[in-house]
């Protein structure tokens, strides 16, 4: 019942990001293209009611994500992404599987200071029952990503009605741990704000 106003500005530097062409197994003529860009910078501020909250571009980081394509009727994906500071360098991440045919490349990389690192399969491993009862984890075959995430929010929004469905999970959290840069580096993740999920669709 409060209202609800903001603006704000997003700032992309040069950069690299993610972009996959995604085919779906027994389905030649489905398909997703997707563009994911981390690590943009943020200025503005948002108001709800009598409170303003503010955002500055040192502090404040966001994620881009456009896609286009023709789905499959019905699909699960998980994905999860942060942007922010580690170990004073501009670093984020893009992780997902599950949505189409990635055995021939996948989504998951590391952008640190505007540049990306290409990571190879990584699991999510969500806890049983409700998805913010319980630490996450996330670990990835070649150890370079092994991550725990502490939810703070579900973001939760269910429909359900017979032929179409709508299941997400988007939980909002404080990411923690360790990932190896393509150089071999460690890099340490210490309470990254960011988010990961799991979305069923039927439509």
């Amino acid at each position: 019942g409060q209202e609800l106003s903001g603006k704000l500005f997003l700032q992309q530097l040069a950069m690299d990001r993610m972009v996959i062409a995604t085919p779906f197994a027994d389905a030649p003529r489905s398909f997703y293209y997707n563009q994911k860009i981390n690590c943009l910078r943020a200025s503005g501020a948002v108001a709800i009611g009598g409170q303003s909250f503010a955002f500055e571009s040192d502090s404040a980081f966001c994620v881009l994500d456009w896609g286009r394509g023709a789905w499959t009727y019905d699909n699960t994906w998980y994905w999860g992404s942060a942007s922010g500071i580690a170990e004073g360098r501009l670093f984020g991440f893009n992780i997902g599987y599950g949505f189409g045919d990635t055995s021939a490349a996948s989504e998951n990389m590391l952008f640190v200071d505007g540049v990306a690192h290409k990571l190879t399969d990584v699991t999510f491993h969500m806890p049983d029952g409700v998805p913010d009862s319980a630490p996450w984890r996330f670990t990835s075959s070649d150890g370079r990503f092994e991550l725990t995430f502490e939810p703070i929010l579900d973001r939760a929004g269910v429909t359900d009605v017979g032929l179409i469905k709508f299941d997400a999970h988007q939980v909002f959290g404080r990411f923690n741990g360790r990932v190896v840069l393509d150089d071999g580096a460690s890099l340490r993740v210490e309470n990254l704000i960011g988010f990961a999920e799991k979305v069923h669709n039927r439509w």
